[in-house]
């Protein structure tokens, strides 16, 4: 059988036909749009049936026959109810189901009034219909009506209309499937006027909101179709005109009685062979022979993306917003300058095309501005729209609409399943939705007819399907779960769900790689706040909400939340006081976050060491070595960035002491790092060389993630403190391939704080001391971004001190401007060092006198040297004098530290001072043990002194 979109033309009989007139009949009472047909029992709603009960029909008779007039109660039920005493109640509910009806339709001023204790009268205009005698309208053939004509542009749904119309001409029934207000309806009218028009087939449209009943349906498909129901049964009346018609019928609006339709389009589909049936509706019909396309959100911008109109305009929602608004009010105007907040109108709205229809109305009283800061209560912002979007009149309605079609069941579930703010997975749905009257089987099944309902988004692509409510729907389902009696509970099971995920991420922290971990648990942060917000309320649970503060350190930091996970810190140590449970484990690992946290936002200073200290004693007492060694950690760093750096390898050595207790591989290189790291600060080249190899070694060969407590990636750091250490000792072509390694794998980490602490201390200063300002303003480009998307203060600085550098190498800024000099006395010993040994102009008296005293250690021959340089460039003779013992000081101390880098810096300062045959004796055998010397600018000056004096 050739389907019949591809064989059928236009028809005789089609709408285009003229009707015949017919005669008035005086059995109808007319209101409105409303028909009502007291003999047959039937009320039309702009022709068509609407689903009314017997009762409530003989009410609303009773009532229009007597339009105007006070009926009594007690006629009211004598009539509908004859011999039976009946509750006012039971009239009451009878009444609000016409109420409703009446509402459902533009009938305007019609209305049913109640005057308490006496009765109730219709009021609004009410007359005599001429009604169309069957047999002069109606045909044994189907005569559809013209469908409803698209009256504006349809915005981003070509493709999906092009696939409509493909399945169209090779199935017989094709379920249009999505939620309410994603567009179902103008996209099956779209496919349906363009098969019309390109394959000349015969369309039908029937639209079944308010059909309730089996013979609703066929009624509907004989008024819309006009097909003459000439016999007792419309069933079979239908059945016979549509058995030899080749037509295409769109039947919208199944959901609410989806069942009934399926039967129906089996019946049709099995008796008419040239019937073709294009169905919308929420959920599948599950009909046999069924094809389903679901209708999804429009795309919407990418934050990245949304930076001019232009930009914006790419995207289909933003394209349906800025056109409907453009339309809707003559003063908006799509800017460079509003384009990132249409696009989070978009965002904010998922897509969805009522919601940016009623967003678009929204414009031109709230303006834009003003809408994006309100959409917070989306379903209040967005409840007026344009008249064309009166079946849906606003999200509330329609989503109300979709809520009352659910079980008791599933309208808890769904209330349940409110609280998730990203993406969840089945097991989790089914935790959360789960209560004590649903079995997990039944949950189960309530998830999945949720999903078919399309009130939960399927995503199925990752290790399994997710789920997740549109935002709009996920506000309303929240309002109903305020309003129920187990919001409490819910909120209980989420945020237990919560700590559960956190337990997981836990322990796949080191067997995931960090992009794996990321791509797993990123998205958990936001499930985390709502439960945090409850668990640390009043009414929430102390005891979970220490669990997910420091279980979730790891979200924290990785995302740089730095300011609101101090406060959730703060918070949940507030609850601990409160309850009398300060001094266990809970507070450790509270304080430990702490102490983390200060180090990025404030940098090492008197709150990093107050938390830290209180986490190394409670830790002690309590015989935790891993968090005695984190606070270890952070003390020893705080020293050395202070410049004490024989305190800070005191510090380190105490992670291995032997009270400690057994320590793993993660604690023991940790522990061997710090040593290594303090004992290059302190000048010990050779020593920091060889256990840094050992640790890197090490840390490789155990697949040592060492974060599992810090969240920090010090597998990488140590890397790349080694080829600081090689850097100086004079080895660049390993130091230079070693660091280039570390900060590509730091930037693949998702680990914000450790790539910034990297960038910051070994990759630029690297740079620079190679000469290669190319590089270093790479690697600050890299900084800078990273610093300042993560909201690192104690970062930021630092880069904006490098960034001056390369200012001052460059000759654009001078290193003995007051107002720098000034700020520089500012910054913490160990930085103005190692900015000094990047830019010697920087040097001051106050490094000059420590280095003087030996308490520089690695920087210490840069800072002599660079005091030197300055001397020699005051011209003085007397300053001449100093700046030779400086230079030959810094030799002396280079040498002995075997920092052959600035071994040769101190030469070729000396060398400049010396007759050509000095300079080569003093520069040749020094140059000559640099390993990748072509790298170094230094090399290259002093090959240009050694090739003057040969």
């Amino acid at each position: 059988m050739r389907n019949c979109v591809e064989s059928m033309s236009a028809a005789p009989g089609s709408a285009s036909e003229p009707v015949a007139a017919a005669p008035a009949s005086p059995h109808a009472i007319r209101f409105g749009d409303f028909e009502l047909h007291s003999e047959r029992g039937l009320l039309l709603n702009a022709g068509v049936p609407v689903g009314l009960g017997s009762r409530a029909f003989a009410i609303l008779a009773l009532l229009a026959q007597r339009a105007g007039s006070l009926v009594g109660t007690k006629e009211i039920t004598q009539s509908v109810w004859p011999d039976t005493f009946v509750e006012e109640n039971n009239l009451r509910v009878h009444l609000a189901a016409i109420r409703r009806v009446l509402r459902s339709g533009p009938s305007g001023g019609v209305s049913i009034l109640n005057e308490p204790g006496r009765g109730y009268r219709l009021v609004g205009a009410v007359t005599p219909a001429t009604v169309e005698a069957a047999d002069a309208t109606l045909s044994p053939r189907p005569r559809p009506l013209d469908p409803p004509l698209l009256l504006t542009e349809v915005i981003g749904r070509d493709e999906a209309i092009q696939e409509a119309v493909k399945l169209l001409r090779r199935h017989r029934l094709v379920t249009l499937v999505g939620p309410g207000g994603m567009g179902k309806t103008t996209v099956a009218l779209s496919a349906l006027a363009r098969i019309k028009r390109d394959h000349g087939a015969l369309v039908g449209f029937v639209d079944l909101t308010h059909c309730l009943q089996p013979s609703h349906v066929y009624n509907a498909l004989a008024r819309s179709l006009r097909i003459s129901l000439d016999t007792d049964d419309p069933v079979e009346s239908v059945l016979a005109a549509l058995r030899p018609a080749p037509i295409v019928i769109l039947i919208d609006n199944c959901e609410h009685i989806v069942r009934i339709v399926a039967e129906a389009a089996e019946t049709l589909l099995r008796t008419c062979p040239e019937v073709v049936l294009f169905a919308t509706s929420r959920e599948p019909l599950r009909a046999p022979g069924e094809v389903q396309l679901h209708l999804g959100p429009l795309p919407v911008p990418k934050p990245a993306h949304s930076t001019t109109a232009a930009d914006v305009l790419a995207y289909p929602s933003a394209r349906l917003l800025v056109e409907r608004a453009t339309s809707a009010s003559r003063a908006f105007h799509l800017t460079d300058g509003n384009a990132g907040v249409i696009a989070g109108v978009c965002r904010n709205l998922d897509g969805l095309p009522l919601a940016l229809e009623l967003a678009a109305a929204a414009i031109g009283a709230l303006g834009v501005e003003a809408l994006s800061s309100g959409l917070h209560d989306r379903l209040i912002v967005l409840s007026h729209g344009p008249r064309t979007l009166a079946r849906h009149a606003t999200l509330r309605a329609m989503l109300d609409w979709s809520f009352e079609l659910l079980s008791p069941p599933e309208r808890e579930v769904l209330a349940r399943l409110s609280l998730f703010r990203s993406p969840f997975d089945l097991e989790a749905a089914i935790f959360v939705g789960q209560s004590g009257a649903l079995s997990r089987a039944e949950t189960t099944y309530v998830v999945m007819e949720l999903a078919a309902k399309s009130l939960l988004t399927v995503d199925p692509h990752g290790r399994s399907a997710s789920y997740r409510l549109l935002e709009t729907t996920r506000a309303y389902a929240q309002g109903k779960l305020t309003a129920s009696g187990f919001e409490a509970s819910a909120k209980r099971r989420h945020a237990e769900w919560c700590a559960s995920r956190l337990s997981a991420a836990r322990a796949e922290w080191a067997p995931l790689s960090r992009a794996a971990w990321w791509e797993r648990h990123g998205r958990d942060i936001d499930d985390v706040r709502a439960a945090l917000d409850w668990a640390l309320g009043d009414d929430g649970d102390s005891r979970i909400g220490v669990e997910l503060a420091t279980a979730s350190a790891p979200l924290w930091m990785g995302l740089s939340q730095f300011t609101e996970y101090r406060s959730r810190l703060e918070q949940a140590l507030e609850r601990l006081t409160k309850e009398g449970g300060r001094g266990g484990a809970e507070e450790i690992r509270l304080q430990t976050a702490l102490f983390v946290l200060f180090f990025n936002t404030e940098g090492p200073g008197p709150s990093l060491v107050a938390a830290a200290t209180r986490t190394l004693s409670l830790a002690e007492a309590a015989g935790d070595g891993a968090m005695r060694a984190s606070a270890l950690w952070a003390l020893s760093g705080e020293r050395s960035v202070a410049g004490d750096f024989d305190a800070a390898l005191e510090l380190a050595l105490r992670i291995r002491e032997p009270a400690a207790g057994a320590l793993d591989v993660e604690t023991t290189l940790l522990a061997d790092r710090m040593v290594a790291l303090s004992r290059y600060r302190l000048g010990q080249l050779k020593t920091a060389r060889t256990l840094g190899e050992e640790v890197v070694a090490a840390g490789k060969s155990a697949n040592v993630s060492f974060g599992a407590a810090l969240r920090y990636d010090h597998t990488t750091v140590a890397r790349a403190h080694l080829s600081m250490t090689l850097a100086l000792e004079g080895r660049l072509e390993r130091a230079k391939a070693m660091l280039m390694e570390a900060v590509l794998d730091a930037s693949r980490a998702r680990n914000p704080s450790s790539f910034c602490y990297l960038l910051t201390n070994t990759a630029c200063p690297f740079a620079l001391w190679l000469g290669d300002d190319d590089l270093a303003r790479r690697y600050l480009d890299l900084l800078s971004r990273e610093a300042e998307e993560n909201r690192f203060g104690y970062m930021r600085e630092l880069a904006s001190w490098l960034s001056l550098v390369l200012a001052i190498r460059a000759g654009t800024a001078a290193a003995d401007d007051p107002e720098i000099a000034a700020r520089f006395r500012g910054l913490r010993t160990l930085d103005r060092e190692s900015l000094i040994t990047t830019c010697a102009a920087l040097v001051d008296g106050e490094a000059f006198a420590r280095a003087e005293a030996g308490k520089s250690g690695w920087a210490a021959a840069e800072v002599l040297r660079g005091y030197g340089e300055k001397q020699l460039a005051t011209g003085a003779e007397a300053a001449r004098t100093t700046a030779e013992i400086m230079f030959s000081q810094a030799l002396a101390v280079a040498h002995q530290q075997g920092a052959l880098l600035w071994e040769l810096r101190a030469a070729l300062s000396l060398a400049k001072m010396r007759p050509a045959r000095e300079a080569r004796l003093l520069l040749e055998p020094i140059v000559a043990r640099v390993e990748g010397g072509e790298l170094s600018q230094d090399c290259r000056a002093a090959w240009r002194i050694l090739r003057k004096a040969a």
